[in-house]
């Protein structure tokens, strides 16, 4: 027997791996439906995902994959996010697409920038160090004064300088001067980063994806079983709802700091490794809202401390289903530490106020529906810690036949492809240390 801890689309997706390849499996997920944060819910007329969720594809092998998912269709959508600084609003990515700021200001962006460049060109390029100096030597003093580390202390809650680069590669994209002078002649720069292109489900929000995934396993997804130990001598979970499942082999899913808590026979070292893991919890205010407003683009960056969100989207704009016609499916996303206590009243009231400043919502918008939801965790935060003791958690672990997948499970920073190949990944191994 297989078993795959945490129902949401990187343990569906090892699910249905292991179905294809004919290995006995289940999949234990505490909620009542499956699919973890990649969820939808309805509310009135709106529709709205636990906050946003959109399919970026880099792998062929693991697209083809997914869209072979029956019962999903899907539609390819092109990016158009922007930002939110200084009372303007211009596209995505702010290094790129300067144009519309202050002459001064962008003057300011280019000379800083070029003096980076010339900095890698006479003196080699240093060693990356910490987060903020990271981006210090990518884009300059002012491009980092004026948003990056703004906006990153909002989403991190953590000192940049007490950060890793290890998950920059991808995520954070690096203009050549070329395109930054570009940018700030007003030739909008579209296609850079990883998400220029992404698709989404035609009907159903993005819970359509794990409700696609659990239809093919039946009965091998038990809701509502919480993992509540996890014997690694006997090879044994026992969950919630009073039933005690051995296992050959388990894929874990549900957050690595979770797990170590829940586990007998963990190393000590292991499990003081783990409590060095951290992260922050997300709250998505959503917000049904008709009449008169703003609604440009898909998503907006916000760095500035004035507004209480990091990032607004706007679910309307790419599934129009989402929203009655002259109505809007809008969501607002803050951060906190996991310690920390949210009043969710008072934090969607701030952020209604913030989306009126902003100009999103206007004299005359009625908000109709106001769904705030928490995912807890939500962003793994790269600390000095995280990689060694990630590195010997995933060691003492797959020694006592766990094997960690996902976002949470493998404790990265993944998007929703990449938490669904490893699934894949992990569900191979599975079945082959298994036979």
């Amino acid at each position: 027997m297989i078993v795959v801890l945490g129902g949401g689309i990187t343990g569906l997706a090892a699910a249905g791996i292991l179905v294809e390849a004919g290995a006995e499996c289940v999949v234990l997920e505490r909620e009542t439906e499956a699919g973890g944060h990649c969820r939808s819910l309805s509310a009135g007329r709106y529709t709205f995902d636990r906050s946003g969720h959109f399919l970026h594809s880099s792998d062929a092998a693991v697209l083809d994959w997914v869209l072979r998912i029956p019962g999903i269709a899907w539609r390819e959508v092109s990016r158009d996010a922007r930002v939110w600084l200084r009372g303007r609003l211009t596209p995505y990515p702010f290094q790129a697409n300067l144009k519309g700021h202050d002459p001064a200001f962008v003057r300011r962006c280019l000379a800083d920038f070029a003096a980076e460049r010339i900095r890698e060109a006479t003196g080699g390029a240093g060693p990356d160090g910490d987060f903020a100096a990271w981006l210090l030597a990518r884009f300059g003093k002012e491009m980092c004064r004026s948003f990056f580390f703004p906006y990153n202390r909002k989403m991190w809650r953590t000192p940049l300088e007490q950060m890793g680069t290890g998950w920059t590669g991808w995520s954070v994209p690096v203009p050549q001067f070329e395109e930054l002078l570009a940018g700030a002649r007003g030739q909008t720069r579209e296609g850079m980063g990883y998400n220029a292109t992404f698709r989404y489900p035609r009907r159903g929000g993005i819970g359509a994806l794990p409700r696609g995934l659990s239809r093919s396993l039946g009965n091998r997804v038990r809701t509502s079983a919480d993992v509540v130990r996890v014997d690694l001598r006997r090879k044994a979970v026992q969950t919630s709802d009073g039933r005690e499942i051995f296992f050959r082999v388990a894929i874990s899913t549900i957050p690595l700091p979770e797990l170590a808590g829940r586990c007998e026979g963990l190393p000590s070292a292991a499990r003081q490794a783990s409590r060095a893991l951290k992260w922050v919890k997300v709250l998505a205010v959503n917000l049904g809202v008709s009449g008169p407003g703003r609604t440009p683009g898909q998503w907006i960056y916000v760095p500035e401390r004035s507004y209480p969100f990091f990032r607004v989207g706007i679910l309307s704009n790419v599934d129009r289903s989402s929203a009655p016609e002259g109505s809007a499916s809008i969501f607002a996303e803050k951060t906190f530490r996991p310690g920390v206590s949210v009043r969710r009243n008072a934090e969607t009231a701030a952020a209604v106020r913030g989306l009126q400043r902003m100009g999103i919502l206007r004299r005359g918008s009625v908000v109709e529906e106001r769904r705030p939801v928490i995912l807890d965790p939500g962003y793994v935060v790269f600390d000095r810690f995280r990689e060694k003791a990630v590195a010997l958690l995933t060691k003492e672990f797959r020694r006592r036949g766990v094997i960690l997948a996902g976002r949470y499970g493998a404790w990265d920073y993944y998007g929703m492809e990449r938490s669904m190949a490893d699934g894949l990944r992990a569900a191979r191994e599975a079945a082959t240390a298994e036979g």
